[in-house]
C-alpha cells in the first residue's frame, strides 16, 4: 500500500493544525480496505476528516456546501498560521481544493454502490437499525435532503439518541399546567422554603416559568434550559421534593423515596457544582419540613426522610455513573443492562456532553424512569463531536418536553450585563440580527499618566481592593494598542493590564501563609477561598501573548515577585491552579481549582469540597500528582470556565477577525461567567465578529 503522496498532503494539513494524527491511522485503515481510492478521493477523506474532528458528525456530499464549509476552515487555519508567526509551516503540499472537493464527492455519489462497498454503506431512509451498519462511513441519501457522509460510530450515536430520546420525552403540549395550578404550586412552595435577601427572611417565590417546570417534572421528563441564574438547580430541587412527598409536600411518599436519585454531569466539576448548588437550595427548607416531630421528652431534631436523602445525594461524573470499564472499554450500564425502572436521573451541563456520551446515557435509563436534562444551548457546545442539546431542542416532531427559563434572578430587566447577554443570544438566534455597537477606549492601564493599582514592592502600604472598588452590573470595552506591535511591546502592554487587574490579589500570598494544612483554620480558609473566586482573567486562546499560558506567567511572577520571592519552587503561596486530569482516587476531577498552601517547606493544594469534612476544605501535597496534570490558574480559557463563576471577569478575544476561537458561543460563555462585571478586551471589529459568528455544528440529530 503506497501512501506517500497522500502522507505528504496529511502531513501538511497536521502541520497547519488542520487535522489530528489519529486520523492518519483511520485514513490508512480506508485505503487497506478498499486499495482503489483514487488520489483526488484519499485527499477528500483527508478534508472529511478534518471537518469530523470540528465536532460534526456529517458532512454534506454537496461540493457547493462543502466548499463554504471548508472555505471557512481554511481560512481560520490560515490566520491562525499567520498570528503565530509560523512560517516554518510550507501550504506548498495542498493542491487546488475546489478540484479535490468537486472530485471527491462526485466519486463517492457515483461509485458507492460499485466500487466503495468495503467502506461505505448507502442508506435511503431516516429509520434505520443500528444492526444495518457494517462499514466505516456511512452514507445517507434521503429524499429532499442532501446527501450526508457519517463516521459509523457518529451514525450509530445519532440513531441511538434519536430512539432512546424519542422514548424518553414525550409531548407534553396538551397537559400544560392552568394558572390555577401555577398558582397553587407557588403558594406551595413558598410554605415550605425560604431565601435571605438584605438580611431579612423571606418566602421563596418561583416565578411562572418556574413554577410550571415543577408541575410538569412530577409528571413527565424534562429538558430545562436557562443561562446562569435562571434557576434551573432550584427547579430540579423542588421537583424532586415534590416527586418524593404527597400533596402536601411533607409526607413522604412511600413508592418515590425508595427511588434511587443519580446526579450527574460530563466533568467532575460540573457535578461538583450542581450537588454544591441543591444543598445550598436545601438550607432554604423550612425547619418544620426539613425535621421530623421529636416523641416524648426528647427535643432532639431528626432530619425528615425526604430532606435527609436529598441532602446526602451526591453529584457524579456521567463516566462513573455508568460505570466504565477500560477492560471492556465500555460501560457496564448500557441497553442490555440498565438502570432499574424505580430511578430519577438529574444531568446537569448537558450542552457539554458530546453525541457518544449522550448515547451512551439514554440507552442505559429505562422508559419508566425519570430523566431532568438541565443546559444552557447558546454557551460553547461539547470539545467532542455533536451539538446534541441544541439539536433535540428543535424536534421535527414538533413534541413538547421543553421549559425555557428566561427570568434570570442574577439580572435585573435593566442589567447591563444581561441585556448583553440577551443581544448575543439575539445573534444567534437570528443569523439577520447585527451586534449591539459599543465604543472601545484604550486600556486605562496604558495611561502613562494614571498610576498603577499595584503598590510598590514590598512598599508596606495597603493594597487597594480593586474589585470591591468596581461598578456592580458593570461592562467595560477596552482596546489594545493600535497598529503592530513587537513582541516585547506587547509583553510590556499586557502586564501593565495585569499591574492594573491584580489589586488584592496581592494578598494572597500572606493569606495562604496563615494556614496550616494539616490543622486548617476555617475562617481563614474561607477568606482567601472567597477572594480567590472574586475575579478571574478568561482568554479564548491558550498561545500567544494574550492566551492564558503568558498571562498565568506573568500574573503569577508579578503576585510571586510581592509577597512570596523567597518561594523559588515552582509553585508559591497563595498561586491558585486548576486540576487538568482527572485524579479519581482523591476525588479531583479536570477544572477543579484551589490554592497553594505551604507546611514548612512543603507545598499543598487547597480545595473546597463541601462535603468531605467540617472546615469543608481538604489538603494535598502538590508532589502527590503528575506535573502536567496541574497548570496555574489566574487566567483560564473560556471552555475551561464553563460552570463557573466569578464577580469580576476580564475576557481577552482574539485580535484578528476570522479567526477560529471568535464566535457568538465564546464571547456569550464567558460573559455569563460574570457576576457583577465583565471588562471586554477588543475592538469594534473583532467584538461585532464574536456576536455575528455563530458556530454551527451539523449533528443531524430528528427527533
Amino acid at each position: 500500500m503506497d501512501t506517500k503522496m497522500i502522507d505528504t498532503f496529511f502531513g501538511t494539513l497536521k502541520d497547519m493544525r488542520g487535522i489530528a494524527e489519529l486520523d492518519k491511522h483511520l485514513l490508512h485503515a480506508l485505503i487497506r480496505m478498499q486499495p482503489d481510492i483514487s488520489e483526488s478521493t484519499q485527499k477528500f477523506l483527508c478534508l472529511c476528516f478534518s471537518l469530523w474532528d470540528d465536532g460534526n458528525t456529517r458532512v454534506p456530499l454537496d461540493a457547493g456546501e462543502f466548499s463554504k464549509r471548508w472555505t471557512r476552515k481554511w481560512n481560520g487555519l490560515l490566520l491562525l498560521k499567520e498570528t503565530a508567526g509560523n512560517a516554518a509551516t510550507s501550504t506548498d503540499g495542498i493542491d487546488d481544493f475546489e478540484q479535490i472537493i468537486s472530485t471527491g464527492v462526485e466519486d463517492i455519489l457515483h461509485n458507492c454502490a460499485s466500487k466503495f462497498t468495503s467502506i461505505i454503506s448507502t442508506l435511503e431512509t431516516s429509520e434505520v437499525s443500528e444492526g444495518a451498519i457494517s462499514t466505516p462511513l456511512i452514507l445517507t441519501r434521503v429524499a429532499g435532503e442532501l446527501p450526508y457522509l457519517y463516521l459509523d460510530r457518529l451514525f450509530r450515536a445519532k440513531i441511538l439518541i434519536e430512539k432512546y430520546a424519542g422514548t424518553l420525552f414525550k409531548d407534553g403540549s396538551d397537559k400544560l399546567p392552568s394558572e390555577a395550578d401555577i398558582e397553587s404550586i407557588q403558594k406551595k412552595i413558598a410554605g415550605i422554603a425560604t431565601y435571605k435577601k438584605g438580611g431579612q427572611v423571606h418566602p421563596l417565590e418561583l416565578n411562572a416559568e418556574q413554577a410550571q417546570a415543577v408541575i410538569r417534572g412530577q409528571r413527565e421528563n424534562l429538558i430545562i434550559t436557562g443561562g446562569p441564574g435562571t434557576g434551573k438547580t432550584t427547579v430540579v430541587l423542588y421537583i424532586l421534593w415534590s416527586l418524593l412527598t404527597q400533596g402536601d409536600l411533607k409526607t413522604p411518599n412511600d413508592e418515590t423515596c425508595c427511588c434511587s436519585i443519580y446526579l450527574a454531569a460530563p466533568s467532575g466539576k460540573a457535578a461538583d457544582r450542581m450537588q454544591e448548588s441543591l444543598q445550598n437550595g436545601l438550607k432554604g427548607i423550612r425547619d418544620e419540613f426539613k425535621y421530623e416531630t421529636g416523641s416524648g421528652n426528647t427535643a432532639e431534631k431528626k432530619e425528615s426522610r425526604v430532606y435527609k436523602k436529598l441532602k446526602d445525594l451526591e453529584g457524579s461524573t456521567i463516566h462513573r455513573l455508568l460505570k466504565y470499564s477500560r477492560s471492556n472499554n465500555g460501560f457496564s450500564f448500557n441497553a442490555k443492562e440498565q438502570f432499574s425502572e424505580k430511578s430519577i436521573f438529574v444531568i446537569d451541563e448537558a450542552s457539554m456532553i458530546d453525541i457518544n456520551l449522550f448515547a451512551s446515557l439514554l440507552q442505559a435509563i429505562p422508559e419508566g424512569a425519570k430523566i431532568f436534562i438541565l443546559g444552557d444551548p447558546y454557551q460553547l457546545p461539547s470539545v467532542d463531536a455533536g451539538a446534541v442539546l441544541g439539536e433535540i431542542l428543535k424536534p421535527k416532531s414538533k413534541k413538547d418536553f421543553t421549559v425555557r427559563l428566561t427570568r434570570s434572578n442574577r439580572f435585573t430587566d435593566d442589567s447591563v450585563i444581561g441585556n448583553l447577554a440577551k443581544a448575543i443570544k439575539a445573534c444567534a438566534e437570528d443569523k439577520n440580527a447585527t451586534a449591539p455597537v459599543h465604543r472601545f477606549t484604550p486600556h486605562p492601564a496604558l495611561d502613562s499618566t494614571v498610576a498603577p493599582d499595584a503598590p510598590a514592592k514590598n512598599s508596606g502600604t495597603e493594597v487597594p481592593a480593586q474589585s470591591e472598588n468596581l461598578p456592580k452590573d458593570a461592562v467595560f470595552y477596552y482596546s489594545l494598542p493600535a497598529g503592530t506591535q513587537t513582541k516585547k511591546q506587547e509583553t510590556e502592554t499586557l502586564e501593565k493590564i495585569l499591574h492594573s487587574w491584580i489589586g488584592d490579589f496581592y494578598k494572597l500570598p500572606q493569606m495562604a501563609l496563615e494556614i496550616d494544612p494539616e490543622n486548617p483554620d476555617k475562617d481563614k480558609c474561607e477568606a482567601i477561598w472567597e477572594l480567590s473566586l472574586k475575579k478571574r482573567i478568561l482568554s479564548a486562546e491558550r498561545r500567544g501573548i494574550y492566551g492564558v499560558e503568558q498571562i498565568n506567567k506573568s500574573a503569577g511572577k508579578l503576585i510571586r515577585d510581592y509577597g512570596a520571592k523567597k518561594f523559588t519552587d515552582r509553585y508559591f503561596p497563595g498561586e491558585l491552579l486548576m486540576i487538568t486530569q482527572n485524579q479519581a482516587m482523591y476525588k479531583l476531577y479536570n477544572g477543579d481549582t484551589g490554592i497553594v498552601v505551604y507546611k514548612d517547606s512543603t507545598p499543598y493544594i487547597m480545595l473546597k469540597k463541601a462535603s468531605e469534612n467540617e472546615t469543608g476544605f481538604v489538603f494535598y501535597p502538590l508532589s502527590w500528582f503528575p506535573t502536567e496534570a496541574i497548570e496555574p490558574a489566574f487566567a483560564i480559557t473560556i471552555h475551561k470556565s464553563q460552570g463557573s463563576e466569578y464577580d469580576h471577569v476580564t475576557m481577552f478575544l482574539p485580535k484578528q477577525e476570522g479567526h477560529p476561537l471568535l464566535n457568538n458561543q465564546i464571547l456569550y460563555t464567558g460573559i455569563t461567567r460574570a457576576k457583577q462585571s465583565v471588562t471586554i478586551i477588543a475592538t469594534p471589529e473583532t467584538f461585532k465578529a464574536a456576536c455575528e459568528t455563530v458556530i454551527e455544528r451539523d449533528t443531524g440529530i430528528e427527533l
